[in-house]
């Protein structure tokens, strides 16, 4: 056996053969009653710690979330903001290239359209054609907005412009190249009279 378990019965041994000396005051009345009360308010007690303790960890976790939240709100308004000044301002040289171009590609159009002697192949052709250079416009277009002060992009733009209208330009001479050709084979109906 272990040496506390030999003094433990020890002292069992001598509480039971003494028991007369320990049981001889008694409590007071009531004193039962008394230490109840005492240790069911202590219960209490800690019952309100922990709720007011929850509570307490609880205001503060939202205050800190609420915070948390208002500051992410008003940086992301900020990045936002100067984000969206960065982009807002246009670049008056692409503006103005692009009205001029546009006004030029939109009268080539016009020209081709007005101008019957394109086969359905030939405007499947052109359209497919332009759809792709558009589509690189645009691709480009995003570019910019991604890198507003990039000079190469802008300068990329507007090559795609007179690409476009180069493109353009050359279909309508050769329309009319072959118009000009067809009027001269044509016969002429006038009649000479004597």
């Amino acid at each position: 056996m272990s040496i506390k378990v030999i003094i433990m019965d020890e002292l069992r041994d001598f509480i039971q053969q003494n028991k007369g000396l320990f049981d001889d005051k008694q409590p007071i009345r009531g004193h039962e009653q008394r230490f109840l009360q005492k240790l069911e308010q202590q219960n209490n007690k800690r019952d309100l710690f922990t709720v007011k303790s929850f509570l307490k960890v609880a205001v503060v976790s939202l205050l800190f979330i609420l915070s948390g939240l208002y500051v992410k709100d008003k940086l992301f308004t900020a990045m936002y903001n100067t984000t969206a000044e960065m982009i807002v301002p246009e670049n008056e040289e692409l503006k103005e290239a692009e009205q001029y171009y546009q006004a030029q590609i939109n009268t080539q159009i016009t020209m081709i359209s007005n101008n019957n002697r394109l086969s359905e192949e030939q405007q499947q052709m052109l359209e497919n054609e332009m759809k792709t250079i558009d589509n690189l416009t645009k691709q480009l277009q995003k570019d910019l907005k991604a890198m507003p002060n990039d000079p190469r992009i802008i300068q990329a733009i507007i090559q795609h412009y007179k690409i476009k209208l180069q493109v353009l330009n050359r279909i309508v001479n050769d329309l009319n190249k072959i118009n000009n050709v067809k009027q001269l084979s044509e016969p002429n109906n006038e009649k000479i009279s004597l």
